[in-house]
């Protein structure tokens, strides 16, 4: 019996002969003709048999069959036969196709079924009230509206996964699920029934067992009524405190620790990419975290990018030798960062500010924070600790003093302070003094790379009708120019009042260009700190 029977496509009946001779068998089931042989006999390139043949006609196996509908298989082509040969077919093509058809109805099917579980496990909840922004903690709030504000994340009031949010929620997945879990432990976030069903745990009988995946579920807001409604009624009470001059006293007082937090994260996102950047995979820990954390209390996230870059590159060359694996020369970047930040801490060194890279933008809860709620020109070199905010409960009574009084205070403060000598106040209120009020020598010891020293000029303004303005800045550091014999290194503005923003960002700017001398500036909050750890200079000067 042949092993093909040949069927020829009915525009095709002259090459009947070809397919023929093409398709022919022995009785071992061997080909009858080669190619060759085939194309000589019917005068065609052997190279345009098999195209020619595929054309005009298929073969059906009479001893390979379907095990589904028990039909031969179809070949085009010996190429075709020799594959099945070497991968025997189960079943036909018509039974695959509709096996498959079969499975996805069965899956519709079951999708259904659990969509329609979910729906009554998870079902939207009306009850209660929507949350109102001045009442929650500052990471929750500002959390909140990064999940919700971008119209592009959200639908009718209902966010995207976190996964699958087109910008950052935060600038990391660690930060993403600590702040995504907080909020949901406090009854915040509830899960939406449209969450994709991998979002959700299963039990073995396909229902649901109550629990679902942080990062994988779409999330709304508790309260009554429409969950549209809901989110631009939270938006709007967000918007009413976002700036910082709005803020509530509890908000000043989480403000700090929130800051380094997504400060923090922004540099284990560089580090990361940086690293990878080299072909060296790192994934950041406790240890991580806590030197970058360390590094951020002197130097701003800008700054952090220098430190991270040296170490990136250096141990980038630490692998090139050949002499530790990746893993080993990753891990070794900490410890460089970490080294270094002590080292330029000691020694003074003028630290470049970096800028964000292409390839890390700007998370929506850092645009909030850096941009909306602090209206920070240049984030990259913003930190609290040059400019704190005033926290509740440690305000001193400022009117209580005359400026003589404060310039006292501040010379006393200065004194008593480790790692400053020679501390010299002019005696002269409101002199001439191109700026002058009280200097000193600041030292710096390392004890690898020994001591240095740093001259100070601190500028003392007792002003509590008026901040200090850019203007008054830019004077600031004209008048001490005078004073080149030798040169100061740090301008320090201390007021009693505070600094107007236009007065922070031209601050920042000047520091930010590289400009001599390097500006510090102690407002009302910071001095109020320091010298709430030294309550005699408070009781002597009858602050509070």
């Amino acid at each position: 019996m042949p092993e093909f029977e040949v069927k020829v496509d009915p525009n095709h009946t002259d090459l009947a002969e070809l397919c023929s001779m093409y398709w022919a068998t022995n009785a071992d089931g061997s080909f009858t003709h080669t190619v060759k042989a085939v194309a000589d006999r019917y005068e065609h390139p052997p190279q345009r048999v098999s195209k020619i043949v595929s054309e005009a006609c298929f073969a059906i196996s009479t001893s390979r069959r379907c095990g589904g509908c028990d039909k031969g298989f179809v070949y085009r082509s010996r190429s075709d036969w020799n594959a099945g040969a070497r991968y025997a077919l189960q079943s036909c093509r018509t039974c695959i196709e509709a096996e498959k058809r079969q499975e996805n109805e069965k899956r519709e099917r079951a999708n259904a079924a659990k969509r329609a579980a979910v729906n009554e496990t998870f079902g939207t909840i009306d009850g209660g009230n929507v949350p109102v922004a001045k009442d929650l903690d500052l990471p929750i709030a500002l959390t909140l509206a990064a999940a919700f504000e971008d119209a592009e994340e959200i639908f009718n009031g209902v966010t995207a996964a976190i996964v699958d949010r087109n910008d950052r929620l935060t600038p990391t997945h660690d930060l993403d699920f600590k702040l995504i879990e907080m909020i949901i432990n406090k009854g915040l976030l509830q899960v939406h029934p449209s969450s994709t069903l991998d979002a959700f745990g299963w039990q073995e009988d396909g229902t649901p067992n109550g629990n679902f995946f942080p990062m994988l579920a779409s999330y709304y807001l508790p309260g009554e009524g429409d969950v549209a409604a809901r989110t631009q009624a939270y938006l709007a009470s967000f918007a009413e405190v976002c700036s910082r001059e709005n803020w509530p006293d509890h908000w000043v007082d989480q403000f700090s620790e929130f800051w380094f937090d997504i400060a923090t994260a922004e540099c284990e996102a560089y580090l990361v990419e940086a690293l990878r950047g080299y072909g060296l995979e790192f994934t950041p820990g406790q240890k991580t975290q806590d030197v970058l954390r360390r590094g951020l209390k002197w130097y701003s996230i800008g700054q952090m990018y220098y430190f991270i870059w040296r170490a990136a590159r250096d141990s980038a060359a630490y692998h090139a030798k050949g002499t530790v694996r990746a893993k080993q020369a990753a891990n070794s970047a900490v410890t460089r960062i970490a080294s270094d930040i002590d080292r330029a801490y000691a020694q003074g060194w003028q630290v470049s500010t970096y800028q964000r890279i292409s390839q890390l933008p700007l998370s929506t809860l850092s645009h909030i924070l850096f941009s909306r709620a602090l209206n920070l020109d240049n984030p990259m070199s913003y930190s609290p600790v040059d400019l704190p905010v005033r926290r509740a409960g440690m305000e001193l009574a400022w009117h209580k003093i005359n400026s003589e009084a404060f310039e006292r205070l501040i010379f006393q403060l200065v004194v008593e302070t480790d790692g400053y000598e020679n501390v010299e106040w002019l005696m002269h209120t409101n002199a001439p003094d191109h700026g002058r009020d009280v200097s000193a020598i600041r030292l710096r010891r390392d004890p690898l790379s020994g001591h240095s020293s740093q001259r100070v000029a601190i500028q003392c303004k007792h002003w509590l009708t008026r901040p200090v303005r850019d203007t008054d800045a830019n004077q600031a550091i004209v008048s001490i120019g005078h004073w080149q014999d030798p040169p100061f290194d740090v301008l320090v503005i201390a007021t009693s009042g505070r600094f107007t923003a236009d007065a922070v960002s031209w601050i920042e700017r000047h520091n930010a260009r590289g400009g001599r001398p390097s500006i510090e500036v102690w407002n009302d909050a910071r001095l109020e700190f320091l010298l709430n750890e030294r309550a005699h200079l408070i009781r002597a000067y009858e602050l509070r």
